[in-house]
């Protein structure tokens, strides 16, 4: 069973965790310097503690069956099953392939609400009070990847919490991988730009073709990824699925 806070080296939590941006991005961005996208937060912030229910809003665009389907918050108290719900319901609500956002999450978070890599050092809180009570304590100089999707909260989240929150990070990132494939037209090219692109790219995109391998077998979403082996990727996305779905 993982401690309450288990610190682990960078390496542990999703190869660095370098969602939507790079850290050479979040160097600019700190130098004032970053084209990164527009702050959710503003947007969003009306949806800041919501009963589990609520349906959140989005910026997406329907599905091709008409009315995009609600990611609603659940009261889920473990924070494996809980981004587990949050990832299957925002694939639905934004078209994503089937079991391609879980993987997504296995690949950044291991499928965990509150996992975080601050400065290069990665720990997962069990509760939603010391996953903020860390987060609020991470030093402004220090780059901060968080929750379920891994969120660069320097980028995406300025002054506030929100990646914490599963299904609203989850719904966020759904709509951010779904506009990369709309630009891009393939959806792992849409998984290497999430991570910026270059080499770094690649290898998240990898690692996801590893992990949709266990979350959806047969699929060919990522086809084109050029990867090979992946065995220990798939190994423990079998034991982290497993996990997060015996907590459901």
């Amino acid at each position: 069973m993982l401690a309450s806070t288990l610190v682990l080296s960078l390496g542990s939590l999703a190869a660095g965790c370098a969602t939507a941006e790079d850290s050479s991005q979040f160097a600019a961005e700190a130098g004032g310097l970053s084209n990164a996208s527009p702050d959710p937060t503003m947007a969003d912030r009306a949806g800041d503690g919501l009963a589990p229910g609520i349906i959140l809003a989005s910026t997406s665009q329907p599905n091709r069956t008409g009315a995009r389907p609600a990611v609603e918050r659940r009261d889920i108290n473990s924070p494996r099953a809980a981004c587990l719900d949050a990832v299957r319901q925002a694939e639905r609500a934004h078209n994503i392939p089937d079991g391609l956002m879980v993987a997504v999450a296995l690949a950044e978070s291991g499928l965990h609400a509150h996992a975080m890599n601050i400065g290069g050092r990665a720990v997962f809180p069990e509760s939603t009070e010391e996953a903020r009570r860390i987060y609020r304590a991470a030093r402004p100089n220090q780059y901060v990847m968080a929750g379920c999707v891994q969120v660069n909260a320097r980028v995406h989240a300025r002054n506030s919490d929100w990646p914490l929150d599963p299904w609203r990070a989850a719904d966020w990132g759904a709509s951010y991988l779904r506009g990369h494939f709309e630009r891009l037209g393939n959806w792992a090219d849409a998984i290497r730009r999430w991570n910026g692109g270059g080499a770094s790219g690649d290898r998240l995109a990898c690692r996801v073709q590893a992990k949709l391998q266990v979350t959806n077998p047969g699929s060919g979403a990522l086809g084109n990824a050029r990867c090979s082996g992946g065995a220990r990727e798939r190994r423990d996305g079998e034991a982290l699925l497993e996990i997060a779905e015996a907590a459901e």
